[in-house]
């Protein structure tokens, strides 16, 4: 179909100029986009935004107040903008949710009053750009799950009977330098492991719980267009193999970091 043709030609443009060695779109997008328009379906879109404990340091920078970033104010400006004129001038009706997603673990919670504090000028900053009429926002945990992100006990049990320990590695040095460097964290190395583990087990939960066509809010028929590299969603495919191939990475990362 030429309006599926067309959109595609131009997500795979920003693509392809988004960031270096970008996961490039499957075409298992393709064919999502092309079933919706034949059943007379909205393009079912996910963005997770993330809410964890490096805010706090951004908030203390900022002098006691949020203020939006460069990127924050590009993504909402132009970036989320520019997709989704890329599909209403070409007759596809979305149905994009950006959640807002809390961190897996305590040690990488804020509290309630700064999330708040957050998330509205967030919200504000997206109304002020008119985005709001095309994305609904929603909370991850309290619209979505009822409750708190759980980790898959068997995988927590034994994280090593499911990931190389290669990719344990790289994952918990990846953790380490966040949370003591950007969330200011002071734990362990034996904390900081078992925080990994945990964080990988409540992933395989996550990637599993949206991928199903019965737990999914969207059937698992969705496209995912992240604010995070595309490699932050590895341990997503441990029973769900398939999870990436909805990934269209289109935007720019980690809008919410004052220095990436």
């Amino acid at each position: 179909m030429k309006n599926t043709v067309r959109v595609m030609s131009g997500l795979r443009e920003l693509n392809a100029r988004i960031r270096k060695n970008n996961l490039r779109i499957n075409e298992w997008v393709d064919d999502y986009l092309n079933w919706c328009v034949l059943n007379g379906e909205p393009i079912n879109i996910l963005t997770q935004w993330c809410i964890s404990k490096d805010l706090e340091e951004r908030f203390n920078r900022q002098g006691g107040r949020f203020l939006p970033t460069r990127k924050e104010r590009r993504l909402f400006q132009e970036e989320i903008p520019r997709v989704i004129k890329l599909f209403t001038e070409n007759d596809l009706r979305l149905n994009w949710w950006i959640t807002f997603n809390r961190s897996y673990l305590d040690s990488g919670r804020i509290s309630g009053s700064l999330e708040e504090e957050y998330k509205r000028m967030i919200e504000v900053l997206a109304d002020s750009s008119g985005a709001t009429r095309d994305i609904l926002f929603i909370d991850w945990e309290e619209d979505i799950l009822r409750g708190r992100s759980k980790p898959n006990q068997t995988v927590l049990e034994n994280v090593g009977g499911f990931i190389k320990q290669s990719a344990l590695e790289i994952e918990i040095e990846r953790h380490s330098k966040w949370a003591r460097k950007e969330a200011g964290l002071k734990q362990t190395d034996e904390e900081l492991k078992n925080d990994v583990k945990f964080q990988i087990a409540c992933e395989v939960n996550e990637g599993e719980f949206l991928s199903d066509s019965k737990t999914s809010p969207f059937g698992g028929e969705f496209i995912l267009i992240p604010l995070e590299v595309a490699e932050r969603y590895d341990f997503f495919i441990v029973f769900a193999k398939d999870f990436k191939r909805r990934i269209v990475a289109v935007l720019s990362t980690y809008p919410w970091r004052l220095k990436v």
